[in-house]
């Protein structure tokens, strides 16, 4: 009697050993990255925020949280962020950082936590549709915009246009003054004035020109050559 229960104390250990090494390798995986997709111009990242150094960033490199990016003059860079996003285009004079990029793969759907901080420039991102409890955050140097499976445009002034889905933002002016806003599909947020009003038919136009040249991108292709993995991406035409 005495073995069996010992060796039932034992199956029960590695049982729960088991377990816990399930719940860690889970953990392990909770971390995304951004793959950069296309890159024109002039564009570098650094994995100490603004201070630098700054390296040459080049398509197919994988960045992880943490990490800022910036574009020069004439320069533009596309961003993959998978389950976090999934596009992020910065465009020229733009500096990012990519402060978050956490996901939970549960039985019932996928929460994330995204957060990114547009120091300078303009993004535009195109986000799918997210669990209640996920978050998608940008940040400005003056406020924060919550997104929810949006196509949008972002400057670091705090100016925000939401051609699809919605946001809600929240913005503090110069003098202190806390402001909070949705923002909805075909809608553009002026922090000068705190006020909503629709975008304009030309406006609408661009954007949705500008999302057209996003869509074509899709996920990696990974196609396996020995111990090499070798990245196919689509051809994505114009900026």
């Amino acid at each position: 009697m005495k073995e069996r229960s010992t060796f039932s104390k034992a199956i029960a250990l590695v049982a729960v050993l088991a377990g816990v090494l399930a719940v860690a390798s889970v953990d392990a995986d909770q971390k995304g990255q951004a793959l950069a997709r296309k890159v024109v111009g002039k564009v570098e990242y650094s994995l100490n925020g603004q201070n630098g150094p700054w390296t040459t960033l080049m398509a197919g490199d994988r960045l992880n949280a943490g990490a800022t990016v910036r574009t020069a003059n004439d320069s533009m860079a596309v961003l993959f962020l998978d389950q976090n996003g999934p596009l992020v285009k910065l465009s020229e004079n733009t500096v990012l950082g990519i402060d978050k990029l956490d996901f939970d793969v549960t039985s019932v759907d996928t929460v994330i936590e995204t957060q990114l901080d547009v120091k300078a420039g303009r993004i535009f991102g195109i986000t799918k549709k997210m669990s209640a409890t996920s978050k998608y955050e940008v940040k400005t140097p003056n406020g924060v915009a919550g997104i929810r499976g949006t196509v949008f445009a972002i400057k670091a002034t705090g100016e925000i246009a939401i051609l699809e889905g919605s946001a809600v933002v929240v913005s503090v002016s110069s003098d202190g003054t806390v402001t909070t806003q949705s923002v909805g599909a075909g809608e553009k947020f002026y922090p000068s004035t705190g006020e909503v009003a629709p975008m304009s038919d030309a406006e609408k136009a661009r954007l949705s020109a500008e999302k057209d040249s996003l869509v074509t991108i899709s996920e990696p292709t990974l196609v396996g050559v020995g111990e090499t993995t070798i990245f196919v991406s689509p051809v994505i035409d114009g900026e």
